[in-house]
């Protein structure tokens, strides 16, 4: 078994290294400079590396910045995992920390919170959107109970359950000659557009993706931006259709005719770890919820 290593000596090393300094960081946590040097030589010791270049303490070290991002993660974890406890200990219901991806968090995670109000759930839920990939590391380091989001391959750590299949779509400005297709759209039609890349589309893997990104000179990560740089006619995307909604811009969507662009959408939580019984009623309400709307949101539901 490895050397214990002090929660407060992590949490005063990431206040140093996020604050800029020793003593900006000791004003920040209420400690003295001379007690914050001592503490990070004690987390040093613990490791059994120097966390930091030279002695001025101004650049991480290999082993600092893998400490840093460990130590971030944990202390995330921890703080989580008390406020489940004090919080459950409460209500003996707990609370649900939940992650989602944009287009699932402004569609139907709402409506799945709201049902579970109207059951009566009177827990804390916490909602936090980004990009699969952050999600899945969000609920391996317990930053998050559960995720909604696509698995890209299978974890051994993670349980992953379907909930819907849902299809890309072409988006382009409303007054695109393509706005008004009637039939869904082939890739041949769509040579010599200027592609708006995104996480969604790249995920796929699809080389004729590839080839429309081959001379894209922009690159969108977020869903908002995507779709504002459609409506100013800085070029097309393909984005999940579920984007449609709510998405309050003037661009068009339209099916594409591969069915390999499509993506499945599923919840996870970190394998053999039973979920708090506040996790456990969000989720049945995200799967009624996801079999309920699939006519409406035009995706298979699994």
């Amino acid at each position: 078994m490895g050397k214990a290593i002090s929660l407060a000596g992590m949490r005063s090393f990431v206040a140093v290294c996020e604050a800029g300094g020793v003593r900006a960081a000791a004003d920040q946590i209420g400690r003295t400079p001379s007690a914050v040097s001592m503490t990070l030589k004690q987390l040093e010791d613990d490791v059994g590396a120097p966390l930091f270049e030279g002695e001025r303490r101004g650049e991480l070290s290999p082993v600092g910045r893998i400490v840093l991002e460990e130590a971030r993660a944990m202390i995330a974890h921890y703080d989580r995992a008390c406020s489940t406890m004090t919080t459950y200990a409460a209500n003996r219901l707990g609370r649900c920390d939940v992650a989602s991806v944009p287009s699932v968090a402004a569609t139907l995670l709402p409506r799945a919170i709201a049902r579970a109000r109207a059951e009566g759930a009177a827990f804390e839920i916490h909602v936090r959107d980004s990009d699969s990939g952050a999600i899945v590391e969000a609920v391996e380091n317990g930053v998050v109970e559960i995720g909604l989001c696509v698995l890209a391959s299978r974890r051994p750590q993670l349980t992953f359950e379907p909930l819907f299949r849902e299809p890309l779509d072409f988006v382009c400005p409303a007054d695109h000659p393509l706005a008004k297709s009637k039939r869904p759209l082939t890739w041949s039609r769509l040579e010599g557009a200027r592609l708006i890349q995104n996480g969604s589309a790249a995920a796929l893997g699809l080389a004729e993706i590839d080839a429309l990104a081959a001379n894209s000179k922009l690159i969108a990560s977020n869903v908002t931006s995507n779709l504002a740089m459609v409506e100013a006619g800085l070029g097309v995307t393909i984005l999940p259709r579920l984007c449609r909604w709510k998405c309050g811009y003037a661009v068009s969507f339209a099916p594409l005719a591969d069915p390999r662009a499509s993506r499945t959408v599923g919840w996870i939580a970190k394998t053999g770890r039973a979920l708090q019984p506040a996790a456990r009623q969000v989720v049945d309400c995200i799967r009624k919820q996801a079999r309920e709307a699939a006519k409406e949101f035009g995706y298979a539901a699994l």
